[in-house]
C-alpha cells in the first residue's frame, strides 16, 4: 500500500507543536512592557483628557446635594432658587478645589441654584474656569464671595 500524505499520528504532533508554539507566544506578550507603562507623562495626559467641564459641574451639584442634605431637612413652604457658593461648599468639605481641566494653575469658580418644589429638588451648577471654559447662564453677580 502506498501512503501519502500524513497519518492521525502527525497530525496530532503537529496540533501539539503549533499549541506549544502559541503558549510560548502569548507567555512573551504578557512579559512584554506595555506602552503606558514606560511612559507616565502621556498617562497622566490621557487621564486628564478624560475628565470634561460637564465631570465638573457634576462634581459641583453632587457636593450640593450633600451639603442640602446635611443641612436643611424637610421641605421650603415657598419655591424660590436658593444659591450655594464653589467657594462655601469647599470651605465647608463638601468639595475638593476645582482646577480647569485645560490650565491647572486656573482655580474654577462657580455655584449652584437649587429649587425645592415640594418634594422634588432641583439641581443647577454654573461653572466658571478662567477664559476656557463658562456654563451657559453661568451669571458673575450671581455667586456669593468668599
Amino acid at each position: 500500500m502506498n501512503e501519502k500524505g500524513f497519518g492521525l499520528k502527525e497530525f496530532i504532533i503537529v496540533i501539539a507543536v503549533i499549541f506549544v508554539s502559541m503558549l510560548i507566544i502569548m507567555s512573551l506578550f504578557r512579559s512584554m512592557p506595555s506602552n503606558t507603562d514606560t511612559n507616565p507623562q502621556s498617562n497622566q495626559e490621557e487621564e486628564r483628557e478624560k475628565v470634561t467641564y460637564k465631570d465638573l459641574e457634576q462634581e459641583l451639584k453632587l457636593a450640593a446635594e450633600r451639603y442640602q442634605n446635611d443641612n436643611y431637612s424637610g421641605s421650603i413652604e415657598n419655591p424660590e432658587v436658593w444659591t450655594l457658593s464653589y467657594s462655601m461648599l469647599k470651605e465647608n468639605g463638601y468639595l475638593d478645589e476645582i482646577k480647569d481641566i485645560k490650565n491647572k494653575d486656573t482655580e474654577c469658580t462657580g455655584y449652584v441654584e437649587f429649587v425645592q418644589d415640594g418634594g422634588v429638588i432641583t439641581y443647577t451648577p454654573y461653572l466658571k474656569c478662567g477664559s476656557n471654559y463658562e456654563t451657559e447662564g453661568y451669571d458673575a453677580k450671581n455667586k456669593i464671595p468668599k
